[in-house]
């Protein structure tokens, strides 16, 4: 049985499901080199059906993870919508779609609506040789809530989802139990938790939908004014078993009083404040749900929990005894819950994300003989750790991309974690402005000696999807991966995810004494992370890297 997942929205992606096993999965903006693309995902699918070893032929069943986004009128302007949703969250064409998709939730034509698009879906798929496979449609926020379900170990959890806005819902929480999942508690897409923060992104000079890590990172360098924060509440809070956003429909400019008001303070207090009133509702909301149905494993989905410091904060309630984040949190993982529900998959922790693309030696020789790239004849490892040592910067491209927004190591830059400057140069080197320090990647079991409490949320740190305090030793050997306020996102890695990986972090080790290594993604600036030896070439030699290591080659660049 073969379930194909599609997410057809902000983030698309594809996702396939065979005989009960996620074995694929892949983003549309990794193959047509588009951030965060919202082209229908062709490229995805084949791309994702390739990396399963199937065609469209043999496809049984199609499900789409989300029911009416975008909706069956849209779709007749496809052109005229993608341009509108880039021009800002403060565009009064944005509220009008949260409107109208509230609207169609609370008469209930959003049924009718779900029905007309399917029927769309399902001669679009056919045209394309999907021509055994029925089309389905299932919840926006369903659809989250199964990937996050599904994909974490426990039989009974809580499962919370938070995002923008899809299908007319902004949060919901259900009980996921015994492989069963149950909404008891949803809350209108007028909440739009997200839409409060991706404002803040965008007024505060950032690319909305793209930087909101920016205002995370800049949170950590202010505290935020007792007034600042309380003007923030105004905005987003979690009062009486609600997100309480009274003023949504009318700050629809900067203009506005609301923001008028923020020119008092700078913008690191700014993001403090946004940041310290989402982490108050969003916490709220959780320890609400917890005490309301008495499970306190959590399990999170949806594009609020992109935050890895909100993550942090959920990880460190007290109510709360384990915390799950879906690799994929945002829209891009809409395709795998639905493909796991209709697969009625099992809850257990995730295999791995290394589910994307993956190349033969023979392809990887092919291209960098075309980007006139000579391999050294060396023991790679041994060449590597030299480069390494050296302070030098290695871009690993090798086995399955992984799926979501972080690099793994399949195509991640390495360099030692001990340069504190390292942040600065090499993101200047790569034309990109972080105010998030590089992320460690280190063995899983080093984590103890490293990090404080890290078992409460130890599953989500194999994919980078939340904070943890490091501790003193930690800091003092790696201050490179560290922020300012203390805390680092490490990617915990089992010898099983990626055992070269793994066997490179124990000799480092043994070398240094240094448990961790910087891994930041491989990616030009404002482009997706590379997908293929192509796309690996091409940054390497663009951004001036000193190695390329490619499976099995390794290539320097001379000096």
């Amino acid at each position: 049985m073969h379930i194909l997942g599609i997410a057809d929205n902000h983030d698309a992606s594809a996702a396939l499901v065979s005989d009960g096993r996620l074995v694929a999965a892949c983003g549309q903006e990794r193959i047509d080199r588009i951030k965060n693309s919202g082209a229908f995902p062709w490229g995805a699918i084949d791309a994702t059906l390739d990396a399963g070893g199937i065609r469209a032929r043999d496809v049984d069943r199609v499900v789409f993870g989300t029911a009416f986004t975008p909706s069956w009128l849209l779709r007749r302007f496809p052109d005229a919508h993608h341009k509108r949703k880039h021009q800002g969250q403060f565009d009064p064409a944005l509220n009008a779609y949260i409107a109208y998709q509230v609207g169609l939730r609370s008469t209930g034509l959003h049924m009718q609506e779900a029905e007309a698009c399917r029927r769309l879906l399902h001669k679009k798929m056919k045209d394309r040789g999907f021509v055994n496979a029925s089309v389905d449609v299932l919840d926006h926020h369903m659809s989250h809530a199964q990937a996050a379900y599904r994909s974490q170990p426990h039989a009974s959890a809580l499962v919370i989802t938070v995002d923008a806005m899809g299908d007319g819902r902004s949060a919901t929480a259900s009980v996921g139990r015994n492989g069963l999942i149950s909404m008891h508690w949803s809350q209108s897409g007028f909440a739009a938790v997200n839409t409060f923060y991706s404002r803040i992104t965008e007024y505060l000079g950032f690319t909305a939908n793209r930087h909101e890590g920016k205002v995370t990172g800049l949170a950590a360098l202010a505290t935020p004014p007792p007034g600042l924060l309380q003007h923030m509440r105004t905005q987003l809070r979690f009062v009486k078993g609600r997100f309480s956003r009274t003023n949504y429909l009318k700050t629809q400019s900067p203009s506005d009083p609301f923001y008028v008001a923020l020119k008092d303070y700078s913008r690191e207090e700014v993001a403090a404040a946004a940041q310290g009133a989402l982490e108050e509702a969003v916490c709220d909301l959780v320890r609400h749900h917890i005490r309301r149905t008495g499970i306190a494993d959590v399990a999170v989905c949806g594009g609020v929990f992109a935050n890895v410091k909100l993550n942090q904060r959920l990880a460190e309630l007290d109510e709360l005894k384990s915390l799950s984040v879906f690799p994929n949190m945002s829209d891009g993982g809409l395709a795998v819950g639905a493909a796991m529900a209709s697969a009625g998959m099992p809850p257990q922790s995730l295999e791995t994300a290394y589910l994307g693309p993956s190349f033969d030696d023979e392809n990887l020789a092919r291209s960098l003989a075309t980007g006139d790239l000579r391999p050294q004849k060396v023991d790679v490892m041994e060449r590597v750790l030299e480069l390494l040592e050296e302070g030098k910067v290695v871009a690993r491209f090798d086995g399955a991309m992984e799926f979501g927004p972080r690099a793994l190591g399949n195509r991640s830059l390495l360099l030692r974690p001990d340069d504190p400057s390292a942040n600065q140069w090499l993101n200047a080197r790569l034309k990109r402005s972080e105010f998030m320090p590089f992320a460690p990647l280190l063995a899983d079991e080093d984590a103890e000696a490293c990090f404080v409490d890290v078992n409460v949320a130890r599953d989500a740190a194999r994919f980078m999807t939340v904070c943890f305090q490091a501790t003193e030793r930690f800091a003092q050997l790696c201050p490179g991966v560290v922020h300012v306020d203390g805390t680092a996102r490490p990617q915990l890695l089992r010898q099983q995810d990626n055992p070269v990986l793994h066997d490179l972090l124990r000799q480092w080790k043994a070398r240094t004494g240094i448990p961790a290594l910087v891994n930041t993604s491989f990616n030009l600036h404002e482009e997706p992370i590379v997908c293929t030896p192509g796309d690996a070439v091409r940054a390497f030699k663009q951004a001036e890297l000193d190695a390329l290591w490619m499976g099995p080659y390794l290539v320097e660049r001379p000096t």
